[in-house]
């Protein structure tokens, strides 16, 4: 009994600690992305979560360690999101078939943008100079994501399903249209009247560049 008890006890202990390192992540995302690397205080994202400093220390080495880990759960929620929208193997597909995956997936990004969007503020904050952290975030996070874009986009735009937009082009409008409204919902509310966090301005978002973006999609395929 006593056995058990201890057990139970180091299960709790260790869920504790699972909470405790993911309430640190989160808070990071949120000091990370409203003042980037260099302005961002560890202090501060642990006392946002009710949290210590030496929590900090011992779960990540060192400031750059924690930006790290941030970033890699981030794109992980993102990853999990969008998982299952595009198949793995383009060949062969059916361009309405993919243009309806796309459309799916451009729905399925804009709310993930209206959840986190810490995303677009982060990758703001890091793409405006070079340094070894946008290196790392580019190659292993940013550019799957823009080739996979690219690949699918080459296809819809020969099916005439696309816009006419070079696909390099056609990734930066997309992620801006998509996340912009988010990170400026204080000003989207004063302008509009209007709360972007609501489930009708994010539908209405979502299908105005699902019409914009993909026009050849047959009418009524992308409800």
């Amino acid at each position: 009994m006593e056995r058990n008890a201890q057990t139970t006890k180091k299960i709790r202990i260790r869920r504790t600690r699972t909470d405790i390192r993911e309430a640190l992540l989160e808070s990071a995302l949120v000091e990370f992305g409203a003042k980037g690397f260099d302005g961002a205080s560890t202090r501060a994202i642990a006392q946002r979560v009710e949290a210590h400093q030496p929590q900090i220390n011992y779960h990540f080495d060192s400031k750059t360690a924690l930006w790290t880990a941030a970033v890699d759960y981030l794109f992980g929620l993102l990853g999990q999101d969008l998982d299952g929208v595009f198949p793995a193997e383009l060949s062969g597909i059916e361009p309405s078939d993919l243009g309806l995956a796309f459309a799916e997936g451009i729905r399925r990004f804009v709310a993930f943008a209206a959840r986190h969007p810490e995303l677009n503020q982060i990758m703001v904050h890091e793409g405006t100079a070079a340094s070894a952290r946008l290196e790392w975030m580019t190659e292993t996070h940013v550019k799957p994501i823009f080739d996979s874009i690219r690949t699918a986009w080459q296809i819809l735009r020969a099916a005439g399903i696309a816009a006419p937009l070079d696909g390099a082009i056609l990734y930066y409008v997309l992620i801006g249209a998509a996340s912009l409204p988010y990170v400026n919902a204080p000003e989207v509310r004063l302008l509009t009247g209007r709360d972007p966090s609501r489930p009708e301005w994010m539908r209405a978002h979502a299908d105005g560049l699902v019409a914009i973006l993909l026009p050849g999609l047959p009418t009524g395929t992308g409800d």
